[in-house]
């Protein structure tokens, strides 16, 4: 039965993350939901299975020319310096805290998301 959860977890991970929903969201659900795993173990194994897939990503929109490389570098320096403050924090913090500050966060994304779609297209109409 666990394995069933396990493909299906894997399954919708990729359809989200094929279309730019988080697909690392849905895996963290399944994680910590299905098995035995901490909130921190089982970002940690998000972020194993998101490195390989991003550098490749990458790689593949420079080729393309996707990229601009003035953004590419704004965007590594900022997101290591957030992994540092991230690491930093779950140091001092309890996990329970770690998994509230992320369900918050996550909550915080998706609200944004849905209400600056909304102001984009309306900028776009006038």
């Amino acid at each position: 039965m666990n394995n069933i959860f396990l493909i299906l977890a894997g399954l919708l991970s990729g359809i989200c993350a094929s279309m730019g929903l988080g697909g690392g969201f849905v895996l963290l659900v399944y994680l910590t939901m299905f098995t035995q795993l901490s909130q921190l173990e089982s970002q940690l194994t998000n972020l194993v299975f998101f490195l390989p897939i991003a550098a490749i990503s990458i790689l593949l929109h420079l080729k393309n020319h996707l990229i601009e490389k003035k953004v590419l570098w704004k965007a590594i320096i900022t997101g290591v310096a957030g992994v540092i403050v991230g690491y930093l924090i779950s140091r001092y913090l309890p996990e329970e805290w770690i998994s509230k500050l992320f369900g918050a966060f996550i909550l915080w994304i998706g609200a944004r998301e849905l209400f600056h779609k909304k102001a984009d297209k309306q900028a776009q109409k006038g």
